[in-house]
């Protein structure tokens, strides 16, 4: 899934005539630290309430710097997700060419990330601390399908000691078995969440 496909067209535009003072109220009506400048649909930065605030009220928008920065449309959502945090902003505009297509705020990420990287979907989640040498997907996929589930979203980070760890979303809430197994193979369960019918029994031993 690519930028253009959660970019949204209701984020009101700044333009160069605009004062500080207006485009600190847009900035607050739309709960915003960033608001695209554009001109006859020509993309020409990005304003932050950071560099407003050094501003008097009422210079006009042409006299404040802005940011380039941008997204093509065509480029993965995981990439705009890793951008948006990079450069701290809480909207990137969506640029083809120059021209403004539209933006992606903090919640359209969130609601992709919920919807269609399987984040929000209903089932467990399971955290597995693995030496990277050892980690194979696989396995683990292997040992959630051998148990009559399915992997909804996985995800991997790194401790301080270089070991991974993965989380796992699976499409249910029946995770005794799946958590045995793990356990069999000498897998790290670090911690498990959304287990109702097991959460105190299971807990309890998984964390002695």
């Amino acid at each position: 899934m690519t930028a253009e496909h959660i970019l949204i067209s209701d984020i009101p535009l700044l333009l160069p005539v605009d004062t500080v003072k207006c485009a600190l109220n847009m900035m607050d009506e739309y709960k915003l630290a960033h608001l695209p400048l554009v001109v006859e649909d020509t993309y020409k930065g990005l304003i932050s309430e950071e560099d407003l605030l050094e501003f008097d009220e009422s210079a006009v928008l042409a006299e404040v710097g802005c940011s380039t920065i941008s997204v093509d449309p065509n480029i993965h959502i995981y990439e705009v997700v890793a951008l948006m945090a990079s450069a701290e902003v809480d909207l990137l505009p969506v640029v083809h060419r120059g021209i403004y297509r539209g933006s992606i705020d903090k919640g359209a990420v969130l609601q992709f990330l919920a919807r269609v990287a399987g984040w929000g979907a209903e089932g467990s989640t399971m955290v597995l601390e693995i030496p990277t040498s050892k980690y194979s997907l696989s396995e683990i996929t292997r040992i959630v399908e051998e148990n009559g589930a399915q992997i909804s979203s996985l995800n991997t980070s790194y401790e301080d000691s270089g070991d991974m760890l993965v989380t796992i979303k699976l499409n249910t809430v029946n995770i005794a078995v799946i958590l045995e197994t793990f356990k069999r193979f000498d897998y790290k369960v670090v911690t498990f969440f959304d287990a109702p019918e097991v959460e105190d029994e299971i807990r309890n031993k998984f964390d002695q």
